[in-house]
């Protein structure tokens, strides 16, 4: 992308930044990274917590400096939206996918794209990257799971059985499954070293919208349009917990480090939840966005928390303190 798009795709963004302000009108805090144009899509943090990066409907990836909540580089290569972010273990080097079907792989330090990868015929909503970062997965709206070589950008394999688009992909901690989330109303378990289909576990009435596994590898949350959060056993294939407390559709989930707790982002009620896993009991709601909450992340730590929304703003949370406020109504 030459200099003059580049100053044109700022001018934009800033545009419709204002745009995204005047229309949605949200408060504002000096925690919240504010800077994309548009609704932002996803987001993730850093494996040193120092920073993070978000996607956005305005075309552009920002990586951000979370010490001080400035962006420290736009990202722009992409020509629709980008829908899906990861980092990669060394923290240098990140990925993002885009309606465009592509994925690029960043030098977060030069801000220069090393590779681009190329196989999906429609949009990437979800992305995955394997422990030890030489591969990754991604899921498509194709509908196909591909799975990729990192550092020869070579497509390893094409995983299908899903008979609707792939929302979402997440790796058990030890890499040797993967788990997809699909609008079939499906969770399917995958093993890496023999490409094959483990299970497919059924019991949502929506399209699975996100999934995450939890650090002991043995469970997995998924969030539904059908209002609820779900907790499997993905040992035993079977269905552990139903949490209710989502009034429409549920965007996002994420484990907290320790795996005691579970974040889930609301896009019917704009709420982001705060769940205990082991007995599946609501500790918090945080309230700030406006609009659907897109995406949630727990920093390394677990002390924080981001989520990213159809306003236009990462909004950042401290655990503790919005644990302490509790439920506090609707």
């Amino acid at each position: 992308m030459g200099t003059g798009s580049r100053a044109l795709m700022s001018l934009m963004r800033s545009l419709m930044f204002l745009v995204v302000s005047v229309c949605f009108g949200a408060p504002l805090q000096a925690a919240d990274l504010v800077g994309h144009g548009a609704m932002v899509n996803c987001v993730a943090v850093s494996p040193d917590g120092a920073r993070a990066l978000t996607g956005s409907w305005d075309y552009s990836a920002i990586l951000w400096d979370l010490a001080s909540g400035k962006p420290l580089a736009s990202l722009q290569e992409h020509t629709a939206g980008v829908t899906a972010v990861a980092f990669l273990p060394d923290g240098r080097r990140g990925l993002t996918g885009s309606r465009d079907a592509t994925i690029k792989l960043w030098d977060l330090e030069s801000g220069h794209v090393l590779r681009s990868f190329e196989g999906h015929s429609a949009n990437i909503a979800g992305l995955a990257v394997a422990p030890g970062g030489r591969q990754f997965a991604s899921a498509g709206w194709d509908p196909a799971i591909r799975v990729w070589d990192v550092e020869t950008g070579a497509e390893l394999r094409k995983l299908e059985g899903h008979t609707g688009n792939v929302n979402a992909v997440a790796f058990a901690p030890d890499g040797r499954r993967l788990v997809s989330a699909g609008y079939d109303f499906t969770l399917r378990l995958w093993d890496m070293a023999t490409w094959g289909e483990l299970s497919v576990l059924e019991g949502h009435e929506g399209s699975v919208n996100a999934v995450a596994v939890a650090p002991n590898g043995r469970l997995a949350a998924t969030a539904s349009s059908d209002e609820t959060v779900r907790l499997w056993d993905l040992d035993a294939g079977r269905l552990l917990r139903t949490l209710y407390g989502h009034s429409g559709f549920v965007t996002s989930v994420a484990f907290a480090p320790d795996g005691r707790t579970l974040l889930s982002g609301g896009g019917g009620d704009h709420r982001v939840r705060l769940w205990d896993v082991a007995s599946g009991r609501p500790l918090s709601v945080f309230r700030g966005h406006e609009k659907p909450v897109w995406a949630v992340a727990f920093t390394p730590d677990g002390r924080g928390a981001l989520s990213a929304g159809y306003d236009g703003v990462v909004r950042r949370w401290d655990v503790a303190a919005e644990t302490a406020r509790g439920l506090g109504g609707p």
